[in-house]
């Protein structure tokens, strides 16, 4: 299951009247069953902007159809729905329950107005090497001079944005003893460097399953702090980052050995992996 979001601009209209839909969205028309309306914020807040950048990065998609329509589509599991409740909020539009052919369903966000507005928000942030083609068609139709990505510092929450997108958090077993691990892929090794060469050290790996892609990784207790410690003062919004609120608990567990069956403080560590794992439903 997936969520889409659409924001949607047409590039002209004629007799003063904007077209409000794209012919691919008449099409499933008939399709919608739910919606649910909202309003919106009047201006985006730059942290709100470096985040949804990094969202974008890693999730989205920006289009021009042969109509002239411009439109940006996020697509994440039914489990971020919130986080698209909040990009939602702050951008207007609906969320519309779609059935797709294979018969799984799909929200889609629409917004008929604003992408000019969204397109200034999100410019200087975008620095996936895809997204950054996508961007220079669109700006090419709506008229606004492309900024090519600002510096990344420790400070900037396109990190929290690009890890809610394509980061993950997990425990394995190795050797017996349990290592927490902190990831971030991407088909591209220029679209992960920034995670291992600006904030939070780490390294980085080439997996060929799946046609190949790049992780970076932390699994020191140091590198997993200093991204802690980020998580402290940048907002995360998916449903995976809410494990960040455990580590504490997790190394308190670790240090007393609580994972070992025979250890006193066992039945807390069960109960913590209890925890864990129920972030992820």
């Amino acid at each position: 299951m997936f969520i889409s979001g659409f924001l949607v601009k047409p590039r002209s209209s004629k007799n003063g009247v904007s077209k409000t839909q794209s012919a691919g969205n008449q099409r499933h028309k008939s399709s919608l069953v739910g919606t649910s309306e909202t309003t919106c914020e009047t201006t985006y807040p730059k942290s709100f902007c470096e985040w949804l950048a990094g969202i974008i990065d890693g999730d989205g998609s920006m289009k021009v159809s042969k109509q002239g329509y411009t439109s940006l589509e996020i697509t994440m599991g039914l489990e971020d729905l919130p986080l698209l409740r909040y990009i939602q909020h702050m951008l207007c539009g609906s969320i519309k329950i779609k059935k797709m052919r294979s018969g799984a369903k799909a929200y889609r966000l629409h917004n008929q107005l604003g992408m000019i507005k969204l397109m200034n928000c999100i410019n200087g942030h975008i620095r996936n090497s895809a997204r950054l083609l996508q961007l220079h068609r669109v700006f090419q139709v709506l008229d606004i001079p492309v900024i090519l990505p600002i510096t990344l510092d420790a400070q900037s929450n396109w990190f929290a944005g690009f890890f809610d997108a394509d980061g993950t958090i997990g425990i394995a077993m190795i050797n017996r003893l349990p290592q927490l691990s902190i990831r971030v892929t991407n088909k591209l090794l220029q679209d992960v460097e920034s995670y291992k060469g600006v904030v939070f050290g780490g390294n980085i790996y080439f997996d060929s399953s799946k046609n190949g892609y790049y992780q970076w990784s932390v699994q020191s207790r140091k590198d997993v702090i200093m991204m802690l410690d980020y998580f402290k003062s940048s907002t995360f919004r998916s449903h995976k980052s809410r494990r960040f609120f455990l580590i504490e608990e997790y190394y308190s567990l670790y240090d007393l050995k609580a994972f070992k069956p025979d250890s006193i403080h066992h039945k807390a560590w069960l109960a913590f992996l209890d925890k864990w794992n129920k972030l992820m439903i």
